[in-house]
């Protein structure tokens, strides 16, 4: 360690707290056990954790720059037989 982070930890040691700006949140959520191992299987085979690959998950899901690709493709698929018609298979 930095002698500033050794600083850092002996003040917070000594303080008994710290305040950590970018703190992670924690989120509890109830799984059957079923849908839990299969969960634990896809993260193993993966080679991620369970925590990681719900991150993920979730972070993919909330971005708006993949949901405005995704209804791209949504209007491109509707206008698929043109596009084969006009420039062949």
């Amino acid at each position: 360690m930095s002698p500033a982070t050794l600083v850092l930890f002996r003040s917070c040691v000594q303080h008994g707290r710290c305040t950590v700006n970018a703190m992670s949140r924690h989120v509890t959520i109830r799984l059957d056990e079923e849908f839990h191992e299969r969960l634990k299987a896809r993260a193993a085979a993966l080679g991620t954790t369970v925590t990681a690959l719900i991150t993920e998950v979730t972070e993919r899901e909330l971005d708006e720059d993949r949901k405005t690709f995704l209804s791209g493709i949504e209007e491109f698929a509707d206008h698929w037989g043109y596009f084969q018609e006009r420039f062949g298979n």
